[in-house]
């Protein structure tokens, strides 16, 4: 294939756009929230330039915020973002599947509101109804530490706590249920995963992470999950930063890895797009906090050609190259995560 039309194979498979479901904009807009127009400054060209189409956004509240603090912090987070959007016409906050279709035929970009670890919510079951009129339509019960609804998954081979959720968490993930509010199993530990899993009917997904083949750290998945996502219909996002433990391995050939081994045990239908594109905030972090970061999850390595949004051909270029079909590359990139989203949402 000649590189004009390799480029306008892309093109027209990006025609349609692209479905990230896990994105740190808000924890960046409340770092920068003395300014106005940051997303437009900082994130629209390199969202224009990906032909991003739906994005996960995702409150996360930091460790220096807990407890006290956090349900201050995720309502600023949300308060910021409101502002932006409302600066910027050509985004939109997304609360129905009614919206996102709407965004997708007017060219906006959408946000979906999403929750990494319900911190914000205390134990205070009052607070998700609160939360969900604002418009969070995601939720991930944990980040990796211990709240009152579960445990995370700790960046080593094992080593979380045993349990699975609390009588606060099991209550959480019902009414999340019974709202249409997502399920992410995004960062919990393998026995909140179970539970889960033993305590719902709709489709279950996992925003962002990668397969423990690869990766062997329990905030990745493990061959049996994934296949527990895919006998619930769910989607799986593939991650863009823990790719590899070492630093040379991290490539985008192995990123495509991941899709790849996912598919090869759940069918293509289960796999979908979650970047967790971070290093725009590694970048803002002070040294030392960085540091402390590191020590406490794990040394990040980024893909140097799939590092933020405008490197989203990058990847289409590769699954090309790599012998997927169009109509396996279309779910990928957005069909997937349209299915589930129509499903619950």
């Amino acid at each position: 294939m000649s590189g004009n039309s390799l480029e306008e194979k892309i093109a027209r498979l990006h025609a349609d756009r692209l479905i990230d479901m896990h994105f740190d904009l808000p924890l960046s807009l409340f770092w920068n929230r003395t300014r106005k127009n940051v997303i437009t400054t900082d994130f629209l060209p390199e969202l224009e330039a990906g032909d991003a189409g739906l994005l996960g956004v995702a409150l996360y509240v930091e460790d220096k915020y807990l407890p006290d603090q956090a349900l201050r912090v995720g309502l600023d987070q949300i308060a910021v973002l409101y502002a932006e959007l409302e600066a910027t016409p050509r985004l939109m906050l997304c609360k129905t599947f009614a919206d996102i279709h709407r965004a997708q035929i007017e060219g906006r970009i959408g946000f979906l509101l999403t929750m990494e670890g319900v911190e914000p919510l205390g134990d205070d079951l009052n607070l998700l109804r609160i939360f969900y009129e604002l418009g969070l339509r995601a939720i991930s019960l944990t980040h990796a530490r211990v709240n009152a609804a579960a445990a995370g998954g700790i960046f080593a081979a094992s080593g979380s706590p045993s349990y699975g959720l609390t009588t606060f968490g099991r209550e959480l993930v019902r009414d999340c249920e019974r709202l249409g509010i997502l399920i992410d199993l995004a960062h919990i530990n393998p026995a909140g995963f179970e539970e889960i899993c033993s305590l719902t009917t709709k489709p279950l997904i996992v925003s962002h992470t990668n397969a423990r083949h690869f990766y062997d750290i329990e905030r990745n998945i493990s061959d049996e999950q994934i296949k527990m996502i895919g006998a619930r219909g769910g989607v799986i996002g593939i991650n863009a930063i823990l790719v590899s433990s070492r630093k040379e391995e991290a490539t985008l050939d192995r990123y495509v890895d991941h899709i790849e081994y996912v598919a090869s045990l759940i069918g293509i239908d289960g796999v979908g797009i979650g970047f967790d594109f971070c290093e725009f905030l590694w970048r803002q972090m002070p040294v030392a906090e960085r540091e402390e970061m590191e020590a406490k999850l794990t040394t990040a390595h980024f893909l140097p050609d799939l590092s933020n949004h405008a490197h989203a051909r990058n990847l289409t270029r590769k699954l090309i190259e790599r012998g997927f079909s169009d109509e396996q590359i279309e779910k990928i990139l957005r069909d997937n995560w349209l299915r589930v989203l129509q499903q619950v949402l």
